[in-house]
């Protein structure tokens, strides 16, 4: 009978969540200082905001893959750390400048994040077929 190990890898969660902290949090400033701005930036934000989300798919896809075992679970958490960082950075960008703070808004980017990361955690254990 095997014996399960952990069921996350440190090693792999902090890889999946450095990955995806070094594609969407420049990604995200731009189309944080894009919104801020006097022109229409929809195209930039969405632009940005795509660019967010598969930057939490690749840290779930890499998780996956470093991971020995559970490999949808430490997809999901390295994008949920690599979210939790970058999401703390902005709360506390939010309190120095007075700024309103929004539960709803980052729980519900929690979702997508561990939802893009599920995604990347996918892709990384699809195998494929052989013909015979």
């Amino acid at each position: 009978m095997r014996v399960r190990s952990a069921l996350l890898d440190p090693r792999a969660v902090a890889a999946g969540a450095v990955l995806a902290i070094v594609i969407a949090l420049p990604a995200a400033l731009v189309g944080e200082a894009a919104a801020d701005g006097d022109d229409d930036p929809s195209a930039l934000v969405l632009f940005c905001f795509v660019v967010v989300l598969a930057a939490f798919v690749a840290g779930g896809y890499l998780a996956a893959r470093r991971a020995t075992d559970a490999p949808y679970s430490n997809g999901a958490v390295a994008a949920l750390v690599g979210f939790a960082l970058i999401q703390l950075g902005g709360v506390v960008a939010n309190v120095l400048q007075d700024d309103p703070i929004e539960p709803a808004s980052i729980v519900f980017s929690a979702l997508l994040a561990i939802a893009s990361g599920l995604v990347g955690a996918l892709l990384a254990t699809r195998r494929p077929t052989t013909e015979a």
